[in-house]
């Protein structure tokens, strides 16, 4: 029969050779992991040509130092968007999931994980906050550097709300206000802040409105050359008409035309 205590012993010592062979296992994973988190190519050495490239990688900048220095560095002072913050977290994903897989594995062998594998996961979890901190900084500079503007591209001088949502450089921004409380003031404040600003060409901006009333009061009071507001139906039938040449006909009077069907 068998001797049962050597039996245990040999199982031990198996269990412990493989436990020891997996510890060593992830003890190299855990450090290829760190290199390669130290040499992850910084997220703006990624969008740009060779030849920018080059000039970064002369000035030692081509690897991200970390996901937050990351982030200040390739926006500097321009506002981050919903889609840049989604592409700038796309970016580092498959690095966070890679580590956020590992570390609960090096925790349940003893093994600690290296600081630049904590600081990414902990990073990569905080990039909205980051966005926010940035994005609310960028806001600020702008109000301070252009407040003489605020102070007097109207009649009167636009409130903070106001001049917030005109800094926004966001792709969409939804003004929500009750009515005769600014929100055409804050479209003709947005629109000179574009031209006199960042010096958008007026024939790139379009207003829309629901109705003419609405229209014909932005356009006067843009009183800007080349700039006109218009309702969804009136910018519907120019296009119409530049392409084909002829604009359909509307009827002009639909509550008689109503009431007579």
């Amino acid at each position: 029969m068998p001797n049962l205590p050597i039996i245990a012993i040999c199982l031990v010592a198996i269990l412990l050779t493989i436990i020891a062979a997996r510890r060593i296992h992830l003890k190299k994973q855990a450090e290829q992991l760190t290199a390669k988190i130290r040499r992850i190519p910084s997220y703006e050495s990624n969008r740009i040509n060779e030849e920018q490239k080059f000039a970064i990688s002369a000035r030692n900048e081509c690897f991200s130092v970390d996901i937050a220095t990351d982030l200040e560095t390739s926006f500097g002072n321009c506002y981050i968007t919903f889609l840049q913050e989604k592409e700038f977290s796309r970016y580092y994903t498959d690095y966070y999931r890679e580590a956020d897989a590992l570390v609960p594995q090096l925790k349940a062998f003893g093994i600690e994980p290296s600081e630049a594998i904590v600081k990414l996961i902990r990073d990569f979890k905080n990039i909205d906050k980051l966005v926010r901190l940035h994005n609310r900084q960028v806001i600020q500079n702008s109000l301070d550097r252009h407040k003489l503007f605020f102070d007097h591209c109207l009649k009167y001088p636009l409130d903070e709300q106001q001049r917030r949502s005109i800094v926004s450089e966001e792709d969409n921004c939804l003004v929500v206000s009750s009515a005769g409380s600014g929100k055409t003031s804050s479209i003709v404040g947005k629109v000179k802040y574009l031209i006199e600003i960042k010096k958008v060409d007026p024939t790139r901006i379009l207003l829309i409105s629901y109705t003419n009333k609405a229209a014909a009061e932005l356009t006067e009071r843009m009183g800007i050359e080349g700039l006109r507001g218009y309702t969804f139906h009136k910018l519907a039938l120019d296009l119409i008409g530049q392409q084909t040449g002829n604009k359909p006909s509307i009827c002009d009077n639909t509550d008689a035309l109503f009431v007579k069907i």
